[in-house]
């Protein structure tokens, strides 16, 4: 600050040789702080610049490798900023992608909805494990059945039969909607993934569709659901090492990972990493592979199946289930689960 006054002061003195007035004088310094600051500004949107081309520019060679189009590089980065998503985020997640496309196909009038699914199936945000939870409407898989319950409390059957990009279309199973039943009217779908938990939607109906005497009940895409875990088995939270051993298959042979188990329950649980994350990035649903871990001092060594992977910057987690695990060490997990889950509840009374 002291630097700056005396910048200031030099800038008076030197007006005083000017050869004008007081007046003159403070014009001057007033010029030179709209110049100063002028610049200042043209200097933080010339960075701005340079860093969001440096950005898109690696945003378009990350998306090229993923084999989107020019049309395509440029709709996800339009609509990314239009949001204010980081656009390497939509071509890395699938919640961030839906979101932007979802926007592209409200917006644009000749929006294409081949050209979004292309997309999809070129980043792989096609729903394939049945264990993942959707993040919207659009990842309900065709023939899902549910039911449908109007603001009377009556219930009926039905079955998603056909979707796009903006609206599902679901079929009255029995034929038996309600009468009276108008569009506009709010109503709750309810269906279970087996795998994965139950769902609730509430929608307003967008028409009613009566085709080759099939009753088609049409509602808008939603990334509004209601989701209920389902899980066989309880689960604790945990913090204990496991080694895990994949057959590399590209260069025939066994690689020894270290990771961390997160929770863990007689079915499965989460496995984290710190590192090896190039190896990891190769593994995918439905591999399987050998792990070895101790729970109070026993060792056990299963097959684990991976269902889901969860990939962040600084760590990688894996969420699978034991393979052709007997009863016998089922049921020394459940034991150790129930010693933790009692703990923790000691500590919360002791807390309480």
């Amino acid at each position: 600050m002291n630097e700056n006054m005396g910048k200031f002061e030099t800038l008076k003195l030197a007006t005083k040789y000017w050869g004008g007035d007081q007046e003159t004088s403070t014009l001057i310094i007033i010029l030179f702080l709209l110049v100063f600051i002028t610049l200042l500004i043209v200097g933080f949107l010339v960075q701005r610049y340079m860093k969001l081309k440096n950005l898109k520019h690696f945003f378009v060679k990350y998306a090229k490798n993923k084999g989107l189009t020019d049309e395509e590089i440029e709709i996800l980065w339009t609509y990314a900023n239009k949001m204010d998503r980081d656009p390497m985020l939509v071509l890395e997640f699938k919640a961030p992608f839906e979101k932007v496309v979802d926007l592209y196909i409200k917006s644009d009038p000749n929006a294409d909805e081949n050209l979004v699914q292309d997309m999809r199936k070129k980043l792989d945000f096609v729903i394939q494990s049945p264990y993942i939870p959707i993040v919207t409407t659009k990842d309900i898989e065709i023939f899902q059945n549910g039911r449908m319950i109007f603001s009377n409390n009556r219930a009926i059957n039905v079955a998603l039969y056909d979707k796009d990009e903006r609206y599902m279309y679901w079929l009255v199973v029995d034929n038996d909607l309600p009468p009276n039943i108008q569009k506009g009217e709010i109503v709750k779908v309810v269906f279970v993934r087996n795998d994965d938990g139950i769902y609730t939607i509430t929608l307003p109906i967008e028409d009613i569709i009566n085709e080759g005497g099939k009753t088609i009940i049409k509602l808008p895409h939603t990334f509004e659901l209601h989701r209920t875990q389902r899980r066989e088995y309880p689960r604790v939270k945990i913090n204990e090492p496991v080694k895990v051993v994949i057959n590399d298959e590209a260069n025939k042979e066994k690689v020894v990972l270290q990771g961390t188990f997160y929770d863990i329950s007689a079915g499965g649980g989460k496995i984290c990493f710190e590192k090896d994350f190039d190896i990891l990035k190769k593994v995918k649903y439905g591999d399987t592979f050998t792990i070895t871990f101790k729970l109070d001092g026993e060792l056990f060594e299963l097959k684990y199946k991976v269902l889901e992977k969860d990939a962040k910057p600084k760590q990688l987690c894996l969420r699978g289930i034991f393979e052709d695990i007997d009863e016998k060490t089922k049921d020394e997990i459940m034991e150790f689960v129930q010693k933790e889950q009692l703990k923790l509840a000691q500590i919360k009374r002791k807390d309480g």
